[in-house]
């Protein structure tokens, strides 16, 4: 995975529930931007983990790497966060 794309992946993720908070629509669906800061989180630790050499090569499985499986768990973390956000906003509490 590119660096710089996970990067502001993580970035977009982490600033949807401060956006959120801003247009006063977080509590609507806390869950929900809860689960989009953790994808956010994923992303961003998906992006710095090739850059310490000696663990990214010890750790690759033949073009397979664990920073691959962690843009992965960001992935699913991002799907629940958004059937959460989707779910919440549209049955009122």
């Amino acid at each position: 995975m590119v660096f710089e794309g996970l990067v502001g992946l993580g970035v977009a993720c982490l600033l949807a529930p401060a956006i959120a908070e801003y247009a006063k629509v977080r509590h609507k669906a806390e869950r929900g931007f809860n689960w989009f800061a953790m994808a956010g989180a994923w992303f961003i630790f998906a992006a710095a983990f090739p850059l310490v050499p000696t663990i990214n090569s010890f750790l690759t499985f033949g073009a397979f790497s664990v920073a691959d499986l962690f843009a992965w768990i960001g992935w699913l973390v991002a799907l629940i966060g958004t059937l959460f956000v989707g779910y919440e906003m549209l049955v009122e509490k």
